[in-house]
């Protein structure tokens, strides 16, 4: 059994290559990190992929390509990653607790996977407890249950039993929060009767715990200051989704409470509710990230929990122009576009190669978000990516670039002719190239002027390549001649000529 975890959603990424006939692709693109249980080992596709089928191979993060460890590490044909189970004395940090990604490479380019975390979790022996609690009678009472730092990212807690019996939603007087804890409201004097237990399941193992017995001593109430029971010092969440701010104390009178935000009092706002358990906040938005205070008190005295909430949003890529065809010795210009986070560093890597700046390579922005090429050679032709990564996130977009030979062929012309004086001529030349050429004109040499009867029109066709058109209207003898439409761009120069001659009127 394995599971993945996922750090944000992505949709399917495709970049399409027409001239090939081929594309580059991910799927599963949101997989940025793989836990497991070391007994029961893992499989992990390759979240790239191509049509035509492509080459998918597997690196650590320092770039090194990963080989089989017989009955450990093994790779197969389709680009899956499988990760055998093993016993303790097998587990190795450079296979079991290591950043891999993976490259999908066909004729359209070459593109590499974000970075995915791959870790086992061994299984070792581990404990959970719950500590004796006191309480006044009509006051809160607050049992924890106690997990090793070692494992505490792995465990959940599943349920809570007072004595043999599991506590459940019906029971109006006792709360289980999000975050594991037992709250006993209105604490009554034969709550102190019963022994109460947690359970806990590891996430990856399958494993439960069951915690030793605690009690709860009840006492009369008797006038005291607030004492802080649940409290929290950071929360991080993801945007969109629900959080609790967990604040509550005992005393009596019965406290009051406040809550406040970078030092302001909380503003209304329909997406917070205060509970009995603290604050919660639906629909969190990066604007809620802050500083919270809760302020506590009664006639005693006062007490405050104070903790930093960091509300974060997926980093999301996007590099254009989505489409680039450019020729041989031309510049390219790419940008690179960052939202999720204001801090983030920023790469560039070209089918699937780190870029670097150079004399023809240079990068501007704040944060080298625009990449210039000029220069460029056929070699430089395929899939560009910009990766953007901050703390454990990371997001990537790509783009391909195609290089031509944008030299210009001419595909259509005119032939040699006779006209007859006064007729209507029309001479055209369609050509291709990248860039799209230019053309002009010429009669004997010299340039066509343009005037009432010497007309000359440019279009670009729907297949994109330049038609030109020289149109003679009222022919006279002067006009024949030999013409040429010279085709011009950034990457050559060709030409086509034919005769044109005129008619004398003694013959017509």
């Amino acid at each position: 059994m394995w599971i993945l975890a996922l750090i944000f959603s992505q949709c399917i990424l495709n970049v399409l290559c027409e001239d090939l006939r081929s594309s580059l692709y991910f799927v599963n693109a949101s997989v940025q990190e793989v836990v497991f249980a070391s007994t029961t080992g893992t499989s992990v596709p390759c979240p790239a992929a191509g049509v035509p089928s492509a080459s998918l191979r597997w690196y650590l993060a320092t770039g090194e390509e990963i080989y089989d460890v017989p009955g450990i590490r093994h790779v197969h044909q389709n680009g899956t990653l499988q990760i055998f189970h093993i016993p303790p004395s097998s587990f190795s940090k450079l296979i079991h607790d290591n950043t891999y990604y993976c490259t999908a490479e066909n004729p359209s380019g070459r593109i590499r996977s974000q970075d995915v975390h791959i870790k086992a979790v061994l299984r070792e022996p581990y404990t959970v407890r719950v500590e004796d609690q006191k309480a006044m009678r009509g006051n809160v009472v607050v049992f924890k249950c106690i997990i090793p730092a070692s494992v505490e990212a792995y465990i959940t807690v599943v349920s809570w039993e007072k004595d043999t019996m599991s506590i459940n939603a019906e029971m109006s007087r006792f709360l289980i929060t999000s975050t594991g804890a037992l709250y006993i409201l209105d604490v009554q004097m034969e709550d102190g009767l019963y022994n109460y237990r947690c359970m806990t399941r590891h996430r990856y193992t399958g494993e439960t715990r069951q915690s030793n017995s605690a009690r709860l001593i009840v006492s009369d109430p008797t006038n005291s200051a607030p004492h802080i029971l649940d409290s929290f010092e950071r929360r991080e969440v993801m945007a969109s989704h629900r959080v609790e701010l967990p604040c509550k104390a005992s005393g009596h009178p019965a406290p009051k409470y406040r809550w406040l935000k970078d030092n302001r009092p909380l503003e209304p706002d329909t997406r917070f509710r205060q509970s009995v358990t603290g604050l919660l906040i639906e629909r969190a938005q990066p604007s809620d990230t802050g500083t919270y205070v809760c302020e506590v008190w009664n006639g005693y005295g006062n007490a405050e929990v104070v903790g930093r909430l960091q509300v974060k949003e997926p980093l999301k890529v996007v590099v254009s122009p989505r489409k680039v065809k450019g020729s041989v010795g031309s510049q390219v210009s790419l940008s690179c576009s960052v939202t999720g986070s204001e801090e983030y560093q920023l790469s560039w890597y070209r089918n699937g190669e780190l870029i670097y700046p150079s004399n023809s390579v240079r990068m501007t922005g704040q944060n080298r978000e625009n990449l210039v090429m000029a220069g460029m050679a056929k070699s430089d032709g395929g899939a560009y990516q910009c990766f953007a990564r901050h703390g454990k996130m990371s997001a990537q977009d790509f783009v391909q670039v195609i290089l031509e030979d944008g030299t210009p062929k001419i595909l259509a012309s005119f032939s040699e002719k006779v006209y007859n004086i006064n007729e209507f001529v029309s001479l055209s030349c369609t050509v291709k190239g990248t860039p799209e050429p230019r053309v002009t004109w010429t009669l004997d040499d010299e340039p066509v002027v343009r005037n009432t009867r010497h007309r000359i029109s440019h279009y670009t066709n729907t297949e994109g390549h330049a038609v030109s058109h020289l149109n003679i209207s009222q022919t006279q003898v002067p006009d024949g001649g030999v013409y040429r439409c010279i085709c011009n761009n950034s990457a050559g120069t060709v030409s086509y000529q034919a005769r044109i001659n005129g008619l004398p009127a003694s013959d017509q």
